[in-house]
């Protein structure tokens, strides 16, 4: 088990955006005004899992924008920090099949590229961001996870 010294190094190691997100995160939980599409996201590897929420607009002339964002998230600290990050660039991005790949961009040119130890985090928002389906379809709260005798996990 991970020691609570161990992961203030870890954290100490974050760029300083994703130090700021990790100590104050923000867009926790629904946007203010609700969600339209709530998309999950689980790494099996690690044990991280997000829940993504967005509320969407209209746009002139067809389609919709990402109006607001919010997210809830367990596992590891760079998994919370991206999240709560990915949540304060979103807004404006076209809410269609290019988000995933236009949030990444969008990211990686207001924060530069996730460190290669911080890549997985990046990777699991957008993941999210490809299972969105239509709010009211799932909980508030990370998936659980079962154990192979059917006991549940991932609560921490």
């Amino acid at each position: 088990m991970q020691t609570p010294r161990a992961t203030i190094g870890r954290v100490q190691r974050f760029p300083e955006h994703l130090r700021q997100h990790f100590d104050r995160p923000e867009r926790v939980g629904e946007p203010a005004g609700g969600a339209d599409r709530i998309g999950e996201a689980r790494n099996a590897a690690c044990g991280d899992q997000l829940v993504v929420y967005l509320r969407c607009e209209p746009i002139a002339g067809g389609g919709e924008r990402v109006a607001a964002a919010g997210f809830r998230a367990q596992g590891c600290p760079a998994a919370m920090a991206t999240a709560s990050a990915a949540c304060s660039v979103i807004a404006g991005l076209p809410a269609d099949a290019t988000l995933p790949d236009a949030l990444a961009a969008r990211f990686e040119e207001r924060f530069g590229a996730p460190a290669p130890a911080h890549r997985h985090a990046l990777a699991l928002f957008t993941a999210a961001l490809s299972a969105l389906r239509p709010a009211g379809r799932a909980s508030d709260a990370p998936p659980r996870t079962r154990g192979s005798d059917g006991s549940p996990r991932g609560d921490r």
